[in-house]
Protein backbone atom coordinates (compact mmCIF):
# COMPACT_ATOMS: atom_id res chain seq x y z
CA UNK A 1 0.00 0.00 0.00
CA UNK A 2 1.21 3.51 -0.83
CA UNK A 3 0.00 6.36 1.41
CA UNK A 4 0.52 10.11 1.05
CA UNK A 5 0.61 12.13 4.29
CA UNK A 6 0.17 15.92 4.27
CA UNK A 7 1.68 17.39 7.43
CA UNK A 8 3.76 15.78 10.18
CA UNK A 9 3.12 18.16 13.08
CA UNK A 10 1.55 17.09 16.36
CA UNK A 11 -1.38 15.21 14.79
CA UNK A 12 0.28 14.24 11.53
CA UNK A 13 3.20 12.62 13.33
CA UNK A 14 0.72 10.49 15.31
CA UNK A 15 -0.92 9.39 12.07
CA UNK A 16 2.55 8.57 10.78
CA UNK A 17 3.15 6.34 13.79
CA UNK A 18 -0.13 4.58 13.05
CA UNK A 19 0.96 3.95 9.48
CA UNK A 20 3.83 1.83 10.80
CA UNK A 21 1.17 -0.90 11.09
CA UNK A 22 0.64 -0.98 7.32
CA UNK A 23 1.51 -4.26 5.59
CA UNK A 24 5.24 -4.91 5.16
CA UNK A 25 6.57 -3.33 1.99
CA UNK A 26 4.15 -0.41 2.13
CA UNK A 27 5.38 3.06 1.22
CA UNK A 28 4.69 6.44 2.85
CA UNK A 29 5.49 9.83 1.36
CA UNK A 30 5.24 12.58 4.01
CA UNK A 31 4.95 16.14 2.70
CA UNK A 32 6.19 18.59 5.35
CA UNK A 33 8.16 21.82 4.72
CA UNK A 34 9.09 22.50 8.37
CA UNK A 35 12.37 21.09 9.68
CA UNK A 36 11.12 20.84 13.27
CA UNK A 37 7.98 18.95 12.26
CA UNK A 38 9.98 16.50 10.16
CA UNK A 39 12.36 15.92 13.09
CA UNK A 40 9.46 15.31 15.49
CA UNK A 41 7.83 12.89 13.07
CA UNK A 42 11.03 10.96 12.41
CA UNK A 43 11.66 10.59 16.14
CA UNK A 44 8.14 9.27 16.75
CA UNK A 45 8.34 7.01 13.70
CA UNK A 46 11.58 5.42 14.84
CA UNK A 47 10.03 4.71 18.25
CA UNK A 48 7.44 2.40 16.66
CA UNK A 49 8.32 -1.32 16.77
CA UNK A 50 8.52 -2.77 13.27
CA UNK A 51 8.66 0.56 11.46
CA UNK A 52 11.55 -0.80 9.37
CA UNK A 53 9.09 -2.97 7.44
CA UNK A 54 7.47 0.15 5.93
CA UNK A 55 9.32 2.61 3.68
CA UNK A 56 9.17 6.29 4.70
CA UNK A 57 10.49 9.32 2.88
CA UNK A 58 9.97 13.04 3.41
CA UNK A 59 9.60 15.82 0.88
CA UNK A 60 9.17 19.54 1.51
CA UNK A 61 6.52 20.24 -1.13
CA UNK A 62 6.73 17.78 -3.99
CA UNK A 63 4.52 17.65 -7.03
CA UNK A 64 2.24 14.77 -6.20
CA UNK A 65 3.26 11.50 -7.83
CA UNK A 66 0.65 9.15 -9.22
CA UNK A 67 0.04 5.62 -8.04
CA UNK A 68 -0.76 6.26 -4.37
CA UNK A 69 -3.64 4.35 -2.80
CA UNK A 70 -4.73 6.75 -0.06
CA UNK A 71 -4.00 10.13 1.48
CA UNK A 72 -4.17 11.66 4.95
CA UNK A 73 -4.69 15.43 5.23
CA UNK A 74 -3.26 16.36 8.63
CA UNK A 75 -2.39 20.04 8.26
CA UNK A 76 -4.44 22.99 9.51
CA UNK A 77 -7.86 23.71 8.01
CA UNK A 78 -6.90 26.72 5.80
CA UNK A 79 -4.97 24.44 3.41
CA UNK A 80 -7.51 21.61 3.32
CA UNK A 81 -9.48 22.40 0.16
CA UNK A 82 -6.37 23.02 -1.96
CA UNK A 83 -4.78 19.82 -0.66
CA UNK A 84 -7.90 17.80 -1.40
CA UNK A 85 -7.95 19.16 -4.94
CA UNK A 86 -4.30 18.14 -5.46
CA UNK A 87 -4.95 14.68 -4.03
CA UNK A 88 -7.97 14.02 -6.22
CA UNK A 89 -6.19 15.34 -9.32
CA UNK A 90 -3.36 12.87 -8.64
CA UNK A 91 -5.85 9.99 -8.81
CA UNK A 92 -6.21 9.16 -5.11
CA UNK A 93 -9.76 8.16 -4.18
CA UNK A 94 -9.49 7.22 -0.48
CA UNK A 95 -8.85 10.12 1.91
CA UNK A 96 -8.75 10.58 5.69
CA UNK A 97 -8.93 14.26 6.70
CA UNK A 98 -8.28 15.89 10.05
CA UNK A 99 -10.88 18.13 11.59
CA UNK A 100 -11.87 20.93 11.51
CA UNK A 101 -12.48 19.95 7.88
CA UNK A 102 -13.09 23.40 6.36
CA UNK A 103 -13.40 26.97 7.61
CA UNK A 104 -16.40 27.91 5.48
CA UNK A 105 -19.58 26.30 4.24
CA UNK A 106 -18.64 27.34 0.71
CA UNK A 107 -15.36 25.40 0.90
CA UNK A 108 -17.19 22.38 2.28
CA UNK A 109 -19.68 22.50 -0.61
CA UNK A 110 -16.81 22.76 -3.09
CA UNK A 111 -15.13 19.74 -1.51
CA UNK A 112 -18.37 17.77 -1.69
CA UNK A 113 -18.67 18.49 -5.39
CA UNK A 114 -15.02 17.63 -6.08
CA UNK A 115 -15.36 14.32 -4.25
CA UNK A 116 -18.62 13.53 -6.06
CA UNK A 117 -17.15 14.20 -9.48
CA UNK A 118 -14.04 12.13 -8.68
CA UNK A 119 -15.97 9.27 -7.09
CA UNK A 120 -13.77 9.68 -4.00
CA UNK A 121 -14.42 8.56 -0.44
CA UNK A 122 -13.30 11.35 1.91
CA UNK A 123 -13.74 10.68 5.64
CA UNK A 124 -13.33 12.92 8.69
CA UNK A 125 -11.07 11.80 11.54
CA UNK A 126 -13.62 11.81 14.38
CA UNK A 127 -12.61 8.55 16.09
CA UNK A 128 -15.17 8.47 18.92
CA UNK A 129 -17.25 6.38 16.50
CA UNK A 130 -14.74 3.57 17.02
CA UNK A 131 -15.19 3.39 20.82
CA UNK A 132 -16.97 0.12 21.73
CA UNK A 133 -19.04 1.51 24.62
CA UNK A 134 -20.31 4.34 22.39
CA UNK A 135 -21.17 1.87 19.64
CA UNK A 136 -23.10 -0.14 22.23
CA UNK A 137 -24.95 2.99 23.35
CA UNK A 138 -25.94 3.76 19.76
CA UNK A 139 -27.44 0.29 19.43
CA UNK A 140 -29.34 0.76 22.72
CA UNK A 141 -30.71 4.17 21.63
CA UNK A 142 -32.06 2.79 18.34
CA UNK A 143 -33.43 6.12 17.14
CA UNK A 144 -35.24 7.11 20.37
CA UNK A 145 -34.98 10.58 21.94
CA UNK A 146 -32.18 11.10 24.46
CA UNK A 147 -30.19 13.89 26.06
CA UNK A 148 -26.41 14.10 25.91
CA UNK A 149 -24.47 16.40 28.21
CA UNK A 150 -20.71 16.74 27.68
CA UNK A 151 -18.40 18.68 29.99
CA UNK A 152 -14.80 19.18 28.88
CA UNK A 153 -11.94 21.24 30.23
CA UNK A 154 -10.24 24.02 28.30
CA UNK A 155 -9.18 21.78 25.41
CA UNK A 156 -10.23 24.03 22.53
CA UNK A 157 -13.92 24.21 21.65
CA UNK A 158 -13.28 25.59 18.17
CA UNK A 159 -11.06 22.66 17.27
CA UNK A 160 -12.59 19.86 19.31
CA UNK A 161 -16.34 20.33 19.77
CA UNK A 162 -16.86 18.63 16.40
CA UNK A 163 -15.83 15.34 18.04
CA UNK A 164 -18.87 15.50 20.32
CA UNK A 165 -21.22 17.06 17.76
CA UNK A 166 -20.40 14.19 15.41
CA UNK A 167 -20.88 11.73 18.28
CA UNK A 168 -24.33 13.25 18.86
CA UNK A 169 -25.17 12.66 15.20
CA UNK A 170 -23.75 9.12 15.38
CA UNK A 171 -25.79 8.23 18.48
CA UNK A 172 -28.97 9.78 17.07
CA UNK A 173 -28.56 8.24 13.64
CA UNK A 174 -29.29 11.61 12.04
CA UNK A 175 -27.78 15.11 11.92
CA UNK A 176 -29.09 17.95 14.09
CA UNK A 177 -31.65 20.37 12.69
CA UNK A 178 -30.36 23.38 14.60
CA UNK A 179 -27.43 24.44 16.73
CA UNK A 180 -26.40 27.42 18.84
CA UNK A 181 -23.12 28.43 20.44
CA UNK A 182 -22.30 30.78 23.32
CA UNK A 183 -18.60 31.67 23.32
CA UNK A 184 -16.73 32.96 26.37
CA UNK A 185 -14.87 36.24 26.10
CA UNK A 186 -12.15 37.05 25.53
CA UNK A 187 -11.28 34.54 22.83
CA UNK A 188 -7.65 33.44 22.68
CA UNK A 189 -5.17 33.29 19.79
CA UNK A 190 -4.70 29.78 18.46
CA UNK A 191 -1.40 28.32 19.66
CA UNK A 192 -0.51 27.13 16.16
CA UNK A 193 -1.57 30.22 14.19
CA UNK A 194 -2.08 33.67 15.73
CA UNK A 195 -4.45 34.60 12.89
CA UNK A 196 -6.90 32.01 14.21
CA UNK A 197 -8.74 31.84 17.52
CA UNK A 198 -9.62 29.34 20.21
CA UNK A 199 -12.24 29.58 22.92
CA UNK A 200 -14.39 27.93 25.56
CA UNK A 201 -18.17 28.05 25.73
CA UNK A 202 -21.30 25.97 25.22
CA UNK A 203 -22.83 24.47 22.07
CA UNK A 204 -26.38 23.11 21.97
CA UNK A 205 -28.01 21.00 19.27
CA UNK A 206 -31.20 19.02 18.69
CA UNK A 207 -32.52 16.55 16.14
CA UNK A 208 -35.91 16.28 14.46
CA UNK A 209 -36.75 13.27 16.66
CA UNK A 210 -36.16 15.11 19.93
CA UNK A 211 -32.59 14.20 20.87
CA UNK A 212 -30.75 17.09 22.53
CA UNK A 213 -27.10 17.81 23.25
CA UNK A 214 -25.27 20.30 25.44
CA UNK A 215 -21.49 20.44 24.99
CA UNK A 216 -19.58 22.68 27.40
CA UNK A 217 -15.89 23.54 27.25
CA UNK A 218 -14.95 24.99 30.63
CA UNK A 219 -12.05 27.41 31.26
CA UNK A 220 -9.37 27.08 33.95
CA UNK A 221 -8.72 23.34 33.73
CA UNK A 222 -7.97 20.79 31.00
CA UNK A 223 -9.69 17.62 32.20
CA UNK A 224 -10.91 15.01 29.76
CA UNK A 225 -14.58 14.92 28.78
CA UNK A 226 -17.34 13.47 30.94
CA UNK A 227 -20.41 12.40 28.95
CA UNK A 228 -23.81 11.96 30.59
CA UNK A 229 -26.53 10.32 28.50
CA UNK A 230 -30.14 9.98 29.65
CA UNK A 231 -32.72 7.83 27.86
CA UNK A 232 -35.96 6.26 29.09
CA UNK A 233 -35.16 7.15 32.70
CA UNK A 234 -31.75 5.45 32.61
CA UNK A 235 -28.48 7.32 32.93
CA UNK A 236 -25.02 6.43 31.63
CA UNK A 237 -21.96 8.44 32.66
CA UNK A 238 -18.78 7.97 30.65
CA UNK A 239 -15.48 9.50 31.73
CA UNK A 240 -12.90 9.62 28.95
CA UNK A 241 -10.35 8.75 31.62
CA UNK A 242 -11.92 5.27 31.48
CA UNK A 243 -14.72 4.87 34.03
CA UNK A 244 -18.29 4.07 32.95
CA UNK A 245 -21.32 3.90 35.25
CA UNK A 246 -24.79 3.06 33.97
CA UNK A 247 -28.32 2.19 35.06
CA UNK A 248 -28.43 -0.03 31.97
CA UNK A 249 -27.43 -3.58 32.95
CA UNK A 250 -26.25 -4.24 29.39
CA UNK A 251 -23.42 -1.75 29.94
CA UNK A 252 -22.26 -3.19 33.26
CA UNK A 253 -18.49 -3.49 33.40
CA UNK A 254 -17.93 -1.33 30.31
CA UNK A 255 -14.90 0.95 30.06
CA UNK A 256 -14.12 3.89 27.80
CA UNK A 257 -11.29 2.64 25.61
CA UNK A 258 -10.10 4.41 22.48
CA UNK A 259 -6.69 3.70 20.96
CA UNK A 260 -4.74 6.74 19.84
CA UNK A 261 -4.10 7.61 16.19
CA UNK A 262 -0.69 5.98 16.61
CA UNK A 263 -2.55 2.66 16.86
CA UNK A 264 -5.62 3.29 14.68
CA UNK A 265 -4.63 5.06 11.48
CA UNK A 266 -3.61 2.05 9.38
CA UNK A 267 -6.88 0.31 10.25
CA UNK A 268 -8.88 3.42 9.40
CA UNK A 269 -7.24 3.58 5.97
CA UNK A 270 -7.99 -0.12 5.37
CA UNK A 271 -11.62 0.44 6.40
CA UNK A 272 -11.99 3.35 3.97
CA UNK A 273 -10.48 1.31 1.15
CA UNK A 274 -12.71 -1.66 1.96
CA UNK A 275 -15.93 0.37 2.19
CA UNK A 276 -16.22 -0.50 5.90
CA UNK A 277 -15.49 2.84 7.57
CA UNK A 278 -17.76 4.06 10.38
CA UNK A 279 -16.31 7.57 10.02
CA UNK A 280 -18.58 10.13 8.32
CA UNK A 281 -17.96 10.91 4.68
CA UNK A 282 -18.35 14.47 3.45
CA UNK A 283 -22.04 14.08 2.65
CA UNK A 284 -22.93 12.55 6.01
CA UNK A 285 -21.02 15.18 7.96
CA UNK A 286 -22.13 18.22 5.96
CA UNK A 287 -25.14 19.36 7.99
CA UNK A 288 -23.43 19.06 11.37
CA UNK A 289 -20.40 20.98 10.10
CA UNK A 290 -22.59 23.58 8.38
CA UNK A 291 -24.56 24.24 11.55
CA UNK A 292 -21.38 24.39 13.63
CA UNK A 293 -19.76 27.00 11.37
CA UNK A 294 -22.99 29.00 11.32
CA UNK A 295 -23.23 28.94 15.13
CA UNK A 296 -19.57 29.87 15.64
CA UNK A 297 -19.69 32.72 13.12
CA UNK A 298 -22.80 34.19 14.72
CA UNK A 299 -21.28 33.91 18.20
CA UNK A 300 -17.97 35.45 17.09
CA UNK A 301 -19.15 38.15 14.67
CA UNK A 302 -22.94 38.42 14.97
CA UNK A 303 -23.61 37.17 11.44
CA UNK A 304 -23.00 34.24 9.09
CA UNK A 305 -22.59 33.78 5.35
CA UNK A 306 -21.67 30.58 3.55
CA UNK A 307 -18.49 32.16 2.15
CA UNK A 308 -17.49 33.58 5.55
CA UNK A 309 -14.25 32.16 6.96
CA UNK A 310 -14.53 30.96 10.54
CA UNK A 311 -11.07 31.50 12.14
CA UNK A 312 -10.68 28.01 13.64
CA UNK A 313 -8.67 24.91 12.84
Amino acid sequence: MRVLLFGTGEMGSRHLQGLSHLPPGSEILALEPRDDARALALSRWQAMPGHERVSLRFDAAAALPEGFDAAILATAAPARLAQLRRVLESGIRHVLAEKVLFQSVADYRAALEMARQAGADVRAHVPLRYVPVLQALRARIAGRPFTLDVTVGNRGMGCNAIHFLDLFQFLAGQPPIDMTAAIDRPVQPNRRDAALVEFTGVARARTATGAQARIAFVPDHERLAVLTLDIDGRRTIIDQAGAVSSDDAALAGARFEMPMASAMTAGMIRDIQGGLSVLPDLAEGFETNRLMLDAYNRALTGHHADDQTCPIT
